[in-house]
């Protein structure tokens, strides 16, 4: 709107220009006047003056002025209806370059998220390439090892099986004196055997008992799984060699 403004001043100044050089350059011809019959009264006013006659060459100037700033304003017209267009022009050129730049940029992120999408496309195949050449790999290692254990089994299953060597148990002396004593929670064998050897001291018995004796007393006991409960033989000093 301003630079409308400023262009009509524009044009008004340049025609306002023009018109005072047109005047001074084509003045105005003065009309030739018509010899005009002498008059028989002398034209005198009441007082007795004589009457001035009226120039006829101020109303053609007018009339020359008149003509000359219609057509300029014609002119100014029609240049600012031109002008106006060109307004029009311009801002239908600079809304389609509003939306060309838009489309420009819809398209400039649309390649940007199909390259992003098919790069990870790339990345995620590749991946699972990875994971299935690693899972093929690790089939054919877990074949290989099954295969490794079906011979071991098929090798155990065809050898014979050893008989067991029987355990031979010194059978106890058919007589001797000996103590019962039940085994408490806790309790050892060597710690047993040391508390009877005491008390056998205390007395008067000469000797110990040793842990092979106590064995010998007890077929089939094991010195280190005793049982709270369990019941064994202490045999008195002297009775089993």
């Amino acid at each position: 709107m301003r630079s409308l403004i400023n262009f009509q001043a524009i044009i008004a100044t340049f025609a306002l220009g023009m018109l005072s050089t047109s005047a001074q350059e084509n003045p105005p011809k003065p009309s030739t006047p018509n010899p005009t019959p002498t008059p028989t009264q002398k034209n005198t006013s009441k007082n007795g003056e004589l009457k001035k006659p009226l120039p006829s060459t101020a109303t053609s100037g007018n009339k020359y002025f008149i003509e000359q700033i219609s057509q300029l304003r014609a002119e100014m017209e029609e240049l600012k209806g031109a002008y106006n267009l060109q307004i029009r022009k311009m801002m239908a050129l600079e809304n389609e370059m509003k939306s060309l730049r838009l489309a420009n940029e819809d398209l400039k992120r649309e390649n940007t998220l199909r390259y992003a999408s098919n790069k990870d496309i790339d990345e995620l195949a590749s991946k699972l390439m990875a994971l299935d050449n690693n899972l093929r790999n690790d089939l054919k290692l877990t074949n290989r090892q099954i295969d490794e254990i079906l011979k071991t089994v098929e090798k155990i299953v065809d050898s014979p099986v050893p008989s067991p060597t029987p355990t031979r148990n010194n059978p106890p002396p058919v007589k001797f004196k000996a103590r019962e004593h039940v085994v408490r929670s806790g309790e050892f064998l060597s710690t047993i055997l040391a508390a009877y050897n005491t008390a056998f001291k205390t007395e008067g018995l000469k000797g110990r008992v040793s842990q092979s004796q106590v064995l010998k007393a007890n077929p089939g006991m094991k010195a280190d799984r005793l049982l709270a409960g369990q019941r064994l033989l202490i045999p008195l000093p002297g009775q089993i060699k």
